[in-house]
């Protein structure tokens, strides 16, 4: 009989990484013989009528200043929904089709703890489901607080993504880690600040998008290949430095530009916005990039993994784990440390080091899974 784990994630957030982590946790858990589901979980504020009100107070005032004005957000509210929709929906549509959803969608960890998924292993899975900053608080759902007593409980690349915790913080994640039976973290400052709160033993593991090599992602891309050569930017924090850097490497590189982007604001002079693409689209644009230039973590995983030339350039929040990639892979040189450093994207990589190391992590993830998962379970 198959062993069953029920894992939860940031898998309805709104960007194609945490879609893509999502696949790929469900994937390694496949090819260990583990009939995964996602719990269709949704934070307060990813519950879909929720995102219009956060794209009205969050990030969109910060690009539309416009939007603060009195009176102005109440008109703004139609046509924000409508974006927020248009966005989703390449993103819930790969849901749909390619991860196993709980049949139920949960909204709230007090629906969770009354009617909880049965499963023989209940997971927390990648992405920064334990960052209280990201979550706007304690989500006690990330730290399985529905798992009946007694059931297996792990983490797998479960991701805090500070370098530091609050204080009010410290006493619930001891008090809920402590009940799990293996944890292994996506960064190594992770396992380092839950040892200091008195959890030790948490194993660091690579996020779960580079589990999977290129013949998995190219199967599940559109297939689409362009007459043209381009560079591709993937960014998600406003950085004017940056869009003037990319300028700068298209013109030197003789390439346009083609940004994968979530609306029309977010275009720029100069370059051709693929606006909501297809997961299927959007991993297209990163295997037959010439260039990539990026500020997100898995826009550079997905540029090692790919062996993609890249230039990565470090966000002002939560940049660590891109360091630590770098590091890991031996490309610590492709962090953009000066933005008139144009000639670095055009310097070659060699790419041996970093196939080398991530095929041992690969298989240091495994076997944490194998000795995390119980016996009987894995194949």
């Amino acid at each position: 009989m198959t062993a069953t784990a029920a894992i939860i994630t940031l898998h309805n957030s709104p960007n194609y990484g945490s879609c893509l982590q999502t696949y790929a946790t469900q994937r390694v858990f496949e090819s260990l013989g583990v009939a995964p589901t996602v719990v269709d979980y949704y934070r307060h504020d990813a519950i879909p009528e929720n995102e219009t009100e956060r794209a009205l107070n969050g990030q969109l005032v910060k690009k539309l200043p416009i939007l603060g004005l009195p009176g102005v957000k109440s008109l703004a509210r139609v046509p924000v929904s409508r974006m927020v929709a248009r966005r989703r929906a390449p993103l819930d549509a790969f849901r749909r089709e390619m991860l196993n959803l709980t049949p139920r969608k949960y909204y709230s960890a007090e629906e969770l703890e009354a009617d909880p998924p049965r499963a023989d292993v209940y997971v927390t899975g990648s992405d920064q489901v334990w960052n209280s900053t990201w979550n706007c608080g304690f989500e006690r759902a990330f730290y399985l607080s529905y798992a009946p007593e007694g059931a297996e409980k792990i983490a797998y690349a479960a991701s805090i993504g500070k370098s530091t915790l609050d204080d009010w913080e410290k006493p619930l994640m001891r008090e809920a880690l402590l009940r799990y039976d293996a944890i292994s973290v996506r960064e190594p400052e992770a396992a380092e600040l839950l040892d200091s709160i008195g959890v030790p033993g948490a194993v660091p593991v690579v996020d779960p998008t580079l589990m999977l090599g290129r013949p998995e992602w190219g199967a599940l891309s559109d297939g689409w290949v362009p007459d043209f050569p381009y560079l591709l930017v993937y960014q998600l924090n406003r950085n004017p430095e940056f869009d003037a850097y990319v300028q700068d490497v298209a013109a030197a590189a003789g390439l346009r530009v083609l940004r994968p982007a979530y609306g029309v604001h977010e275009r720029r002079r100069g370059e051709e916005a693929v606006v909501c693409p297809s997961v299927g689209r959007f991993l297209s644009l990163f295997l037959n990039a010439s260039i990539v230039v990026t500020d997100s973590f898995h826009g550079t995983a997905f540029s090692v993994n790919l062996e993609k030339p890249f230039v990565a350039i470090a966000p002002e929040r939560f940049s660590g784990r891109i360091g630590n990639l770098l590091a890991m892979t031996g490309l610590e040189g492709r962090l953009l440390s000066d933005y008139r450093d144009v000639a670095l994207a055009a310097g070659d990589i060699d790419f041996a080091q970093a196939r080398i190391a991530l095929a041992r992590e690969r298989e240091r993830a495994l076997c944490f899974l194998r000795g995390a998962l119980p016996t009987e379970f894995v194949e």
